[in-house]
């Protein structure tokens, strides 16, 4: 090498890189990284020396001087290296695991896992706890077209006849009515009064036309013969006894006319039945007129009587299907009313601004059991009755063709189509299912029932599918 060579060498200063401010020293270390640039190397190979002689060339302190500023940059080189590498970035990029940030993050995503597994299985728990059980059947059904004759009997005395009961109301009704008609007329006053014996202890007659006296000496008479009763002996004392007859003024106008008051009977006068019978006032006696007045006419009896005829029909009607046993069957058909008793205070023609009117009506009726007309049903259909029930029996008509209430017969025209429906036990069926514990077996415990011809369970919910141990929540729905 030449002396120019060396003192270059001697003289050339180390390079820095600006961006990092370090040294490049290719010559003295090797690179450390791949993004460290080479700026300064030797590109020449040294020369061969001679074996035998090694030239050792000596430093005098001029050169030690001019050397010691670039000593002095390398040492100032590996010291800020070392203090980069051992600096917080630099630890902080090269370890992101243990970064505290990284540890809370891992931590909440832990917490909220653990709040969402917990949640999941309370929910699930919640739902087996609150889960049930629907069960969708469709029932085993038959038709049969009937068109028949039924008979019904009191007292029946052959297999082919159903058992029938006879029921029996009464009731009265009672009501005031107006009078329309007018005429000129003379006509006595009339009322009703009570006769009493309080005399002996025999019945007592009376003739037609027996006067009975006010005590302003008007004279009234019946037109009826009657009988008093006879009076009672209670406790040691005779009791009174009575009848309620009707009574005419002797004479017409209106001065007969009069409010409630005592009679006497002077066909007695004389003798002690002159005490032992009298008589009362049980209504007022009037009507008494000359002249033109207000009377009652045909037209207000007729109006009068089918008023109370209505109402008491409708009032036995209601009172004879409340009395109607429970199971029996009632016909509207088979129903008769009789009227027992019809009064009216007054007769046509009579004077009176209104008059009163009551009605006692008679209900009577024969009714025969519901299971024996099924039980007819399922004989004419060759079914058993213990099998099969007829929940719409109102699809086969019956109509009363003839009836004798008080002979105790009836007889009866069935015709429709009845739709008969298999029995089911649903209490069982659920306890059979609570029992099997195993969805799996529903299938056959389905198919060990004849009523039933389609099932289809539904678990509540439906990820649930569990059958509930409490019965109370399994629900059977049949159709």
């Amino acid at each position: 090498m030449s002396e120019k060579s060396e003192q270059n060498t001697e003289h050339s200063s180390l390079h820095t890189d600006s961006p990092l401010g370090r040294f490049i020293v290719a010559d003295i270390l090797p690179p450390q990284n791949r993004n460290a640039h080479t700026i300064a190397s030797r590109s020449n190979s040294p020369k061969k020396q001679k074996s035998t002689e090694i030239p050792v060339r000596t430093t005098n302190k001029k050169t030690v001087q001019k050397e010691s500023p670039n000593t002095n940059a390398v040492d100032a080189w590996f010291r800020k290296e070392s203090a980069l590498r051992n600096s917080s970035p630099i630890v902080t990029r090269s370890l992101p695991a243990h970064s505290p940030t990284s540890f809370k993050k891992k931590r909440t995503l832990l917490i909220w896992l653990s709040l969402f597994v917990v949640l999941a299985a309370s929910g699930y728990g919640i739902s087996y706890a609150m889960s049930s059980m629907e069960i969708d059947i469709t029932m085993k059904t038959q038709s049969h077209d009937f068109d028949e004759k039924i008979s019904i009997v009191v007292k029946p005395t052959h297999t082919d006849t159903l058992a029938g009961e006879r029921v029996e109301v009464s009731d009265s009704v009672s009501a005031t009515f107006q009078a329309s008609g007018s005429a000129d007329v003379s006509a006595k006053a009339k009322g009703t009064i009570t006769v009493y014996n309080a005399f002996n202890t025999s019945p007592q007659p009376l003739v037609a036309n027996t006067r009975f006296e006010a005590p302003d000496g008007k004279i009234y008479r019946i037109r009826e013969a009657v009988t008093i009763p006879k009076a009672v002996v209670e406790h040691g004392a005779l009791s009174p006894r009575s009848i309620d007859v009707v009574v005419y003024a002797d004479e017409p106008g209106p001065a007969y006319n009069r409010d409630k008051t005592d009679f006497t009977i002077p066909g007695f006068k004389g003798s002690p039945r002159y005490t032992g019978f009298y008589a009362r006032s049980k209504t007022p006696i009037e009507g008494g007129h000359t002249g033109i007045a207000t009377i009652v006419t045909e037209g207000d009896i007729d109006k009068a009587r089918e008023s109370l005829e209505t109402e008491a029909r409708s009032r036995v009607l209601d009172m004879l299907k409340k009395s109607i046993p429970e199971g029996f069957v009632l016909l509207d058909d088979a129903i008769e009313m009789t009227t027992d008793k019809r009064t009216f205070s007054r007769a046509a023609d009579e004077v009176a601004n209104e008059f009163s009117a009551t009605m006692t009506l008679r209900g009577r009726a024969l009714v025969f059991r519901k299971s024996d007309l099924l039980r007819f049903f399922t004989k004419e259909a060759s079914l058993d009755s213990s099998l099969v029930s007829l929940p719409q029996a109102d699809t086969v008509t019956l109509a009363v063709e003839r009836r004798n209430v008080e002979a105790g017969t009836l007889l009866l025209h069935a015709k429709g189509t009845a739709v008969f429906v298999w029995n089911l036990d649903t209490q069982k069926l659920v306890s059979d299912i609570v029992q099997s514990k195993n969805p799996d077996a529903l299938v056959s415990i389905f198919q060990s029932y004849p009523a039933i011809e389609r099932a289809e369970p539904r678990f509540i919910p439906s990820w649930i599918q569990v059958i509930p141990r409490d019965p109370a929540r399994i629900r059977i729905l049949t159709h």
